[in-house]
């Protein structure tokens, strides 16, 4: 058999090929040589993500400074102290630094960081607790660290002998902000902290012969820088059973924030619903604060609050919304809201708790907690 003879129109359009593919390798980098990534816009990606929770500080404080005697304020203090213990908050603790860890917030402001401290009287041992060193040992269990980097004091009790419980028990009310370790590859640092006491409290006169007290609230601010932009954030709990407090409170802080050389965004614990424009919430957007939520998701839900103490109430009660992120929109650099949610609101988040002997699930607070992602642009 002949060979097939080749057409030398085929042999023609074989080099031309060969010749496209010379010039074009020879055109390119070495292999070794990575071809350079598209440079993406100055502000591309530069994003604040914060969130506010209150952690309920494990019963009902007001049983103390409403009772009529002595023995009355020595039997409510057990009850508040065995309600401490049956809410567990290290349980508790996890479920919220589970919460956290699956949204990685770069800051956060935590309200009712309680500190119980008990000294045993009859030299049997008694466990206390400092919300603070749990849920930062919770959050490191999570492989998401935090530090914290700015503490206001609240309300710090005289110590109390509870003698049927054979304790003694100091309690301390704080508002503590975290930044994340390492956040957004280490592009958020945290400067200048500063705690305050608001000058409007409560004066109470326990029974005779206890002494008389005053509760008082604060707030606390930092300065986060991120990627070179700097926003001051800020923390706080105002007060909860006194609409007058609460308001003077409000407008103590509105001064403080209006000042600011910063873009600010603020966490907290409000007690002043959206609804409330002459009280605190009215504050705030009189200085021009936006509110996270209603502007990313819409006025509808967001609610935070209305858990019941002792946490183990089905279905869910909470259904109004106290807990906020506000931000002002207008500042250099300007900042927006891209999206915020609700933590701890469902079923599925509750902690496992088996304290008491009996296994039962607990709401991870009385209130749920609210996160948002905040864009951040260029300075003016």
């Amino acid at each position: 058999m002949s060979a097939r003879r080749t057409s030398p129109r085929l042999v023609g359009a074989v080099v031309a090929v060969l010749v496209a593919l010379l010039s074009v390798l020879s055109a390119s980098p070495p292999a070794s040589a990575a071809a350079p990534e598209p440079t993406p816009p100055a502000q591309a990606g530069r994003e604040l993500t914060a969130a506010s929770y209150n952690l309920f500080l494990g019963g009902d404080i007001g049983s103390l400074v409403t009772a009529p005697t002595v023995p009355q304020f020595i039997a409510n203090a057990a009850a508040l102290w065995l309600n401490v213990q049956a809410t567990d908050f290290p349980a508790r603790a996890d479920a919220i630094a589970a919460l956290l860890a699956e949204e990685h917030p770069d800051v956060v402001g935590l309200q009712e960081v309680a500190d119980w401290e008990a000294t045993s009287l009859t030299g049997n041992p008694v466990p206390s607790y400092d919300f603070l060193e749990i849920l930062l040992d919770a959050l490191a269990d999570q492989g998401t660290p935090y530090r914290a980097v700015a503490t206001n004091t609240n309300f710090v009790s005289p110590v109390v002998p509870v003698a049927p419980l054979g304790v003694a028990l100091k309690f301390t009310d704080r508002d503590v902000v975290l930044v994340r370790a390492g956040s957004a590859g280490g592009t958020v640092h945290a400067t200048n902290d500063q705690s305050h006491t608001f000058q409007a409290g409560i004066p109470v006169q326990l029974p005779a012969p206890l002494p008389a007290i005053r509760v008082v609230r604060g707030w606390s601010t930092v300065d986060v820088k991120v990627d070179g932009a700097t926003v001051r954030f800020a923390n706080t709990h105002l007060e909860a059973f006194n609409t007058q407090v609460r308001n003077l409170q409000a407008q103590e802080l509105k001064a403080s924030l209006a000042t600011s050389p910063y873009p600010v965004v603020l966490a907290g614990d409000l007690n002043s619903q959206p609804t409330d424009s002459a009280g605190a919430y009215g504050a705030m957007q009189s200085i021009g604060l936006a509110d996270a939520w209603s502007v990313a998701e819409g006025p509808a839900g967001g609610f935070t609050s209305g858990q019941t103490d002792p946490l183990t109430n089905v279905p869910s009660q909470i259904d109004h919304r106290i807990d906020y992120v506000l931000y002002d929109p207008d500042g250099s650099p300007g900042l927006r809201a891209l999206d915020a949610e609700v933590l701890g609101e469902e079923l599925d988040d509750r902690a496992t708790s088996t304290v008491t002997g009996t296994p039962r699930l607990l709401w991870p607070s009385d209130h749920a907690g609210v996160v948002t992602t905040l864009a951040v642009g260029r300075p003016a």
